[in-house]
């Protein structure tokens, strides 16, 4: 299960940074070896899942991602949010420490962002 999602993830990489691609072109720019079924079935799947948007020209499907990468990202994060049951203070907690681990600076953004949700200055 973690390998599709880890190459969904690759796929979607791939459709932010180049538009509408065929399934031979995101074959293409896909690290690793994998066969043309396999992606075309990801792309089919990420499209039932509401990843991906497709249109057919010439008899050629045409995959782009349904939305950028930050709203992506933003919706994935509120899912887990909202799929937290009981005390949130762990994945808070948990989210905190993989930004100050990323960038230490990300902590001062942070803070910054709810101050200003909160309508107080810096």
């Amino acid at each position: 299960m973690a390998r599709k999602a880890i190459l969904e993830n690759k796929i979607l990489d791939i459709l932010w940074d180049g538009g509408d691609l065929s399934v031979r072109d995101v074959l293409g720019r896909v690290d690793g070896e994998y066969a043309y079924t396999t992606i075309a079935t990801v792309l089919d799947r990420l499209h039932a899942k509401g990843g991906v948007l497709r249109t057919k020209r010439d008899g050629v499907w045409w995959y782009r991602a349904a939305r950028p990468r930050n709203e992506s990202i933003g919706a994935e994060v509120a899912r887990l949010m909202a799929d937290v049951r009981g005390d949130p203070q762990p994945l808070l907690s948990a989210f905190l420490d993989g930004a100050e681990e990323r960038d230490p600076e990300l902590l001062d953004h942070l803070e910054q962002l709810i101050r200003q949700r909160r309508g107080k200055r810096p």
